[in-house]
């Protein structure tokens, strides 16, 4: 899709969504898909209460009040929803976009952006944690950032690779999972992860055992799966221009998100991750003082977004 298409695409969606009026009935329709429940006593009746910016739901039975945002990761955010809804779409498209992009997209500060952002990646790895391979499995090492050096040693933008995958019999790859290793336990970059952790968590019980695992070298290695390193690689630095360690792992969960799912559908399927994701908190996601923190956000947004995107 050329990029005025896809500016086109983006406009006549914010046409259908211009305020946060618009994105109550599908808000209300993703949360509760039977209808309300309650969720202090799963009563199906309530009274509105439409007096607030985002209407509360009283339940006639306890009387408990509940948002359309309360229990997503819209949840305390001061952002319009309909903001939220054009962040999400925008993460939805064949174009990913990154936090100055997306501020300069729906109009709020960087630090807004960057937030919406982590948020929404989140929810993305919520949603693929509860992701098991199942049937024919396929393990290989592999390598982020990868440098084209005959050195033993690693870089230190380097990071090492378990990737996993369905395989549907005939050589084609389904599913995947991609987890970051640690480099201790490693003497030096052609030592191979210890795999059975990542079996363990990641592979149905009933298909570890006759998971085959194989190395990004040699004669029997897998090419699709040791070349998935440079495929995550080459998107997210033409994306986010290039990740570090610490939020790495979110990034690989991403990528695994998109190539997990049809694009003609995903949008839908990322809005109702969103809604049934729980919120996370700033200092959650940073986990860092208030110092460092504000020490952070007073940088350029050229700058904090090439190592957070």
């Amino acid at each position: 899709m050329s990029l005025k298409a896809a500016a086109d695409k983006f406009q006549k969606f914010c046409s259908v969504f211009k305020n946060e009026a618009d994105c109550f009935p599908i808000l209300f329709e993703l949360k509760w898909p039977d209808g309300f429940r309650c969720p202090r006593c799963s009563h199906s009746h309530f009274y509105l209460i439409s007096t607030r910016r985002i209407p509360l739901y009283e339940c006639r039975s306890c009387h408990a009040q509940s948002s359309l945002i309360a229990g997503t990761i819209m949840e305390g955010s001061r952002t319009p929803i309909h903001r939220w809804f054009q962040a999400i779409f925008l993460h939805a498209q064949p174009r990913c976009i990154n936090a100055r992009q997306l501020s300069e997209a729906i109009h709020v500060t960087y630090k807004t952006a960057w937030l919406i952002c982590h948020k929404i990646r989140h929810a993305m790895t919520s949603r693929e944690s509860t992701r098991l391979l199942s049937g024919i499995v396929r393990v290989s090492d592999s390598i982020y950032s990868k440098r084209l050096t005959p050195s033993f040693d690693w870089h230190k933008q380097e990071q090492p690779l378990l990737v996993g995958a369905s395989d549907d019999g005939n050589g084609t790859l389904g599913p995947i999972v991609i987890k970051l290793q640690s480099k201790a336990s490693l003497k030096d970059k052609y030592d191979c992860p210890d795999t059975a952790p990542f079996i363990r968590e990641h592979i149905h019980p009933d298909d570890a055992e006759n998971t085959i695992v194989t190395r990004r070298y040699g004669r029997n290695m897998n090419k699709e799966l040791a070349w998935m390193g440079y495929n995550v690689t080459w998107w997210i630095g033409r994306t986010f221009l290039g990740i570090g360690p610490k939020h790495l792992q979110a990034y690989l969960d991403q990528f695994c998100y998109y190539y997990n799912r049809s694009r003609s559908t995903l949008y839908v399927q990322l809005l109702a991750d969103c809604i049934n994701s729980s919120r996370i908190t700033y200092n959650e996601l940073t986990k860092s003082d208030s110092r460092s923190r504000s020490n952070r956000l007073t940088r350029t947004p050229r700058q904090h977004s090439i190592k957070l995107a």
